[in-house]
């Protein structure tokens, strides 16, 4: 698997625990080993596709543990993917458990405001317990908050992208094709995408357009939908229709749902994709009733 392909692996890898996992966010202790079984490399590899993900500020990297020599205690690292929308879900996230580790510990509740107004400049004390991971998470992660709202370009998918391959180039200049691996990356981002596609023609000569846009939904697969609608695979009016409808009350929901909320700008987008579909097709029409 090409080099380039697989950082992006590991990032979508860290994307999708920050998301869907269990943990939310994924540390050093369990995920180099899981990523280096899941790509067939070295550990030491993972290591450093990490540090190139860092430096082309595809995700951040924040101790949870400080390494304690004294106490034999080794150092342990999170990782969250580089987006405001997964840095605002996990900020909730990290001070929902804040609150609940510190209750454990003092029998006491405070907001995570108090907790951390209490307790920052004291990690140390807390090192390598339960309190003083969650305590290093919130921090971090508020800290985080603050810097990339502030400098949110660094952070956008094309600023990403265009680091990424500027380190290739410089790093691995002699075994480097750029054409090559911009290939790779729009396969990697649209390999899904476009197997839906081929198969669409053959699907709707089976089930309504409705039935299998709704499925696409279920799955967040709003991105599919677009291609659909933009290469012509969708053409009628009553599915424009059923498209805008059934985002605006998806749109209703976003707030009693976090993967919702986390596609929200893609819905938004989508809708009026569907909605300018919508306005072609009937001026077409009236300009047909007047001639």
């Amino acid at each position: 698997m090409p080099q380039l392909k697989i950082a992006l692996e590991i990032a979508n890898m860290i994307k999708d625990e920050n998301i869907r996992g269990k943990e939310k966010i994924p540390t050093s202790e369990a995920f180099f080993r899981k990523a280096a079984q899941a790509l067939s490399i070295s550990e030491e590899e993972i290591g450093q596709y990490l540090k190139q993900l860092e430096e082309t500020h595809y995700i951040f990297v924040i101790n949870v543990v400080h390494a304690d020599a004294s106490l034999f205690v080794q150092e342990v690292k999170a990782y969250i993917f580089a987006e405001q929308s997964i840095l605002n879900e996990l900020k909730h996230y990290s001070e929902s458990s804040l609150i609940q580790k510190y209750e454990a510990t003092f029998y006491k509740r405070k907001s995570s405001f108090q907790i951390i107004r209490e307790l920052k400049g004291r990690e140390k004390e807390y090192n390598n317990t339960d309190l003083g991971r969650s305590l290093n998470e919130a921090i971090a992660i508020e800290d985080l908050s603050k810097m990339i709202s502030t400098n949110g370009f660094e952070y956008t998918d094309s600023r990403k992208k265009e680091k990424l391959f500027k380190l290739y180039r410089e790093r691995h200049n002699d075994d480097f094709d750029e054409e090559s691996e911009e290939q790779q990356y729009q396969e990697f981002n649209k390999k899904k995408k476009d197997n839906t596609n081929s198969k669409w023609t053959k699907l709707t000569g089976q089930f309504s357009v409705e039935f299998l846009v709704r499925i696409h939904f279920r799955k967040y697969e709003f991105d599919i939908v677009k291609k659909l609608i933009m290469t012509g695979k969708i053409t009628r009016l009553n599915d424009f229709v059923f498209i805008r409808n059934t985002l605006k009350s998806m749109e209703a929901k976003v707030e009693y749902d976090t993967i919702l909320k986390y596609h929200l700008e893609q819905m938004i987008e989508l809708r009026r994709i569907a909605q300018a579909k919508i306005n072609i097709i009937r001026k077409s029409e009236t300009m047909d009733s007047q001639a």
